[in-house]
């Protein structure tokens, strides 16, 4: 048995939701990949909502608040940002303070567009940025409610960091 002291371990969680735009012209990101869906997210930036989640649970995984502590939304610099640049910033926030991510896990609730042809290339965005795995997976909300009646989207999130 080794006498050194374990890895530090941490896991945070994340969570975002953005309304449809009712802008015609307003594009669908998420994950950084624009998705052809006749509609888009209301947001101050892209309004994508895993890119969001994801820096969430990072973020929060080494205590350091949410992505509008340090991207807020009443912030003109920050008005249609690139959420993959945000996240890539938040990334590098944590490994400034010695952490890594291991990987993260993704779910998205919105009842259109259907997202199942788009999650494997949306991993990997995702992953390309954080440098880490990640899972996204997409659940309906069975025309449950707002999400059910496609007023917005959501997507909840966790990530395991780990410091060496």
């Amino acid at each position: 048995m080794e006498t050194g002291s374990p890895p530090r371990l941490r896991i945070g969680s994340g969570f975002d939701i953005h309304p449809v735009s009712s802008d015609p012209t307003r594009p669908l990101v998420l994950g950084g990949v624009e998705i052809s869906s006749g509609f888009g997210l209301l947001g101050h930036s892209d309004a994508d909502v895993v890119c969001h989640s994801v820096a969430d649970a990072v973020l929060g995984a080494v205590g350091l608040g949410g992505i509008g502590d340090h991207f807020p939304d009443d912030d003109p610099s920050f008005s249609g940002a690139n959420s993959l640049i945000l996240l890539s910033r938040c990334v590098q926030m944590v490994a400034e303070r010695g952490w890594r991510i291991i990987n993260a896990d993704v779910t998205v609730i919105a009842q259109k567009p259907r997202l199942s042809g788009f999650l494997r290339e949306i991993s990997s965005s995702v992953s390309l940025t954080i440098s880490a795995p990640v899972t996204v997976k997409a659940k309906s909300p069975e025309r449950v409610g707002a999400l059910g009646e496609n007023l917005g989207m959501v997507a909840l999130s966790s990530a395991l960091l780990w410091q060496p």
